[in-house]
């Protein structure tokens, strides 16, 4: 199975003096090929100190995005 990422979004903040703030969220299919796994990674950094960094994840099973797509969607024609 393929385990690359679609990154939905990435910022990187200069907080000024040698600070950094990253914030990352990515969509990817998990090994068994059945749930959908978003992954939200935050993290805090400066130079002179240990940065601080937290990961979240989020496992939903690929029938319930298709259900919820299906009854929040809207119809119509694809170019």
């Amino acid at each position: 199975m393929n385990s690359e990422a679609l990154v939905l979004h990435r910022r990187v903040k200069n907080l000024g003096q040698g600070a950094l703030h990253c914030h990352e969220v990515e969509l990817r299919l998990a090994e068994d090929g059945r749930h959908v796994l978003l992954s939200r990674y935050v993290e805090r950094y400066r130079h002179d100190q240990a940065g601080l960094n937290a990961v979240q994840h989020y496992r939903v099973p690929v029938a319930s995005v298709i259900r919820w797509m299906i009854n929040h969607g809207e119809l119509g024609n694809v170019p």
